[in-house]
């Protein structure tokens, strides 16, 4: 029959964050005419059959008008599907229809596919070598799925430095977004918080972050674990001149030199 030559591609269900927006992917296939059908009107339906999209946006409902869009070209048999600014009410299932003037009508109710809304953004996949030296460069990644390719998350790092941004399409309506941040580090991260904030559309934001451990060689040393280094017995006889080496695991730093002066109590005898 010519029904078996009806398909259509898409998930089985997608998840899209509230207030955000989701895209469905969509693909869709008919028997070949003899002739090119020359105009096409794609139909999106939900679970009530009510419509919510449609390719001529004036048949639109009003509430879905500023909401849905039919992102894809109908003549390349692409009938992907973008709802925005998602509620609870959006949640249920969808299906397509197409219309091919002089040709045929055909429902694709047989591949339906099932919206979700979560509350919450999806959990950052944060990466970074917490434990680094003074001057070395560090390498920090921040990733999230999502949704919604339309608007694709924004990042934002709490450090300044070589910023790339990219998105990479997955399977089932999931999309990767990346953010990389390059940067030397300094003695003034030690212990302090890399951060890097993730803004959706729709205003949501989750932040992540995770504490720099940065080792570095001393360039101000101390003689010993006090702040005053006591000489006892000293003589004019005693070392003129001294310096101190501090040593850690990056290695060894001496130093400048310090002159002593020795001032020595005469005691004046009676002739």
């Amino acid at each position: 029959s010519k029904s078996s030559s009806w398909t259509a591609a898409v998930p089985s269900s997608v998840k899209g964050l509230l207030g955000s927006c989701v895209v469905i992917p969509c693909s869709y296939n008919y028997p070949e005419p003899q002739k090119s059908p020359q105009t096409f009107t794609g139909i999106w339906y939900n679970n009530d059959n009510q419509v919510i999209c449609h390719s001529d946006a004036s048949q639109t409902p009003a509430q879905f008008q500023s909401r849905t869009k039919l992102l894809g070209d109908l003549n390349k048999k692409n009938c992907s599907l973008m709802i925005d600014k998602l509620t609870r009410r959006d949640e249920g299932t969808f299906h397509f229809r197409i219309i091919m003037e002089a040709y045929a009508v055909f429902s694709y109710s047989k591949n339906k596919i099932s919206v979700s809304v979560i509350d919450e953004p999806n959990p950052t996949d944060f990466s970074v070598q917490e434990e680094v030296k003074e001057g070395q460069t560090v390498s920090a990644s921040c990733s999230v799925f999502h949704s919604c390719p339309t608007y694709s998350p924004s990042f934002h790092w709490s450090h300044s430095g070589e910023q790339h941004d990219q998105t990479q399409k997955l399977q089932n309506g999931q999309w990767n977004a990346t953010s990389t941040l390059t940067f030397r580090s300094n003695r003034s991260d030690h212990n302090k918080p890399l951060q890097c904030s993730v803004t959706y559309h729709g205003g949501k934001q989750r932040v992540t972050s995770k504490t720099l451990k940065v080792k570095c060689n001393e360039i101000g040393t101390l003689l010993n674990k006090r702040q005053t280094y006591t000489m006892s017995n000293v003589s004019r006889h005693s070392i003129e001149s001294m310096y101190c080496t501090a040593v850690n695991e990056e290695g060894r730093i001496r130093s400048s030199t310090v002159k002593l002066n020795v001032l020595c109590e005469y005691k004046m005898e009676e002739i």
